[in-house]
């Protein structure tokens, strides 16, 4: 009898040890694959995630958990192009990837609507891309993505531009980087330069690419009641029967659903910065002919035409980059094109 009961408790003994030791295993095959679950929460969303949402969070295109540089609180300028899928558009975005990337600033491309354009958007870690619906229009969206996350704060120069002009186009003569270019004009006075300079219905500096810093940006932004009441008492009476209304939203800091509407958001930005203290400046030569260009330029048509730039075209050379849309200087932006692309040319050998 006693026999049978050591037998019995070897018996029990064996299998007590065996389930302790199956049950050791299978908890730490567990650990494992839940450090596995981990790591792969961490990683940020994929661009197929990014594709389904409306948010303005910003969304690593490249799949990095590295995500962007780093340097984002420095001078380090952050270049932010909004997309908007057409036949004009793409070929822009084209170009753009192909010669205007570089690695000294942060890219975060807005890619409003539907489109699939991040699947030629380069996998880097300073280049970023968002969906997001296609309303408030280009400056809108700027501000509603500066705006999330205080993502304006994390940097001190910025350049906006949209797929409506192709470029950079850059002479071979020179060594120069484009963006470099732009944010050179930048000063304690100047907190606003782009391509073109219009005088309809009040001066203006047109929106296809702006350049400013964070004083500008925050202008733009969040005017003061100040700076607001300053504008209203600088604008002329309204003219009659001019498309683009009386000033509703002072600054950049909403959303217009109309096409006028979002052309009055740019039309007022430069008499706010104005109005604040600051001035603007242009990249095409002839803004720089005189002193008082801004007083006579209301004598002069909308430059972004065929033969409208005192009897010529504008040529991509004085503004570095093109207007698209206007069915002005076709076969001078086809033939850059062409050429840019047979010599080759990358921002990454220009712009450090």
């Amino acid at each position: 009898m006693s026999a049978t009961i050591i037998g019995s408790s070897k018996s029990r003994m064996y299998w007590v040890g065996s389930l302790t030791l199956l049950c050791l295993i299978w908890g730490i095959w567990l650990l494992r694959l839940d450090s596995k679950i981990d790591v792969a929460d961490n990683l940020p969303p994929s661009s197929s995630s990014s594709s389904s949402s409306s948010s303005s969070q910003p969304t690593v295109a490249t799949g990095n958990p590295d995500g962007a540089s780093n340097d984002t609180t420095s001078d380090r300028p952050l270049i932010l192009y909004a997309y908007f899928e057409t036949n004009n558009s793409r070929p822009n975005l084209e170009y753009f990837i192909a010669h205007g990337l570089h690695a000294a600033a942060d890219f975060l491309f807005i890619l409003n609507g539907d489109n699939q354009a991040e699947a030629i958007i380069p996998q880097a870690p300073n280049i970023r891309y968002i969906h997001r619906p296609n309303d408030c229009y280009d400056l809108g969206g700027f501000a509603e993505v500066l705006r999330t996350d205080n993502l304006y704060k994390k940097y001190n120069k910025f350049i906006t531009m949209n797929a409506s002009i192709r470029g950079p186009f850059m002479p071979v003569w020179t060594d120069e980087c484009w963006s470099d270019r732009y944010l050179s004009k930048l000063t304690d006075k100047v907190k606003l330069v782009g391509m073109t300079f219009h005088c309809t219905p009040v001066n203006h500096v047109q929106s296809m690419i702006w350049a400013t810093d964070r004083i500008g940006m925050e202008t733009l932004l969040f005017p003061t009641d100040e700076q607001v009441k300053a504008l209203k008492d600088s604008l002329p009476p309204h003219p009659p029967k001019e498309p683009v209304p009386e000033m509703k939203h002072p600054g950049i800091n909403s959303c217009p659903h109309e096409y006028w509407d979002a052309v009055a958001i740019e039309v007022y930005a430069t008499p706010l910065l104005k109005a604040a203290g600051y001035r603007v400046s242009s990249m095409m030569a002839a803004f720089h002919s005189r002193d008082n260009y801004e007083d006579v330029c209301a004598h002069y048509p909308n430059v972004l035409y065929e033969h409208s730039y005192f009897g010529m075209t504008l040529h991509p050379f004085d503004t570095i980059f093109a207007k698209t849309n206007r069915d002005a200087n076709a076969l001078t932006i086809r033939l850059l094109t062409e050429w840019a692309d047979g010599r080759k040319y990358s921002s990454y050998d220009y712009c450090h």
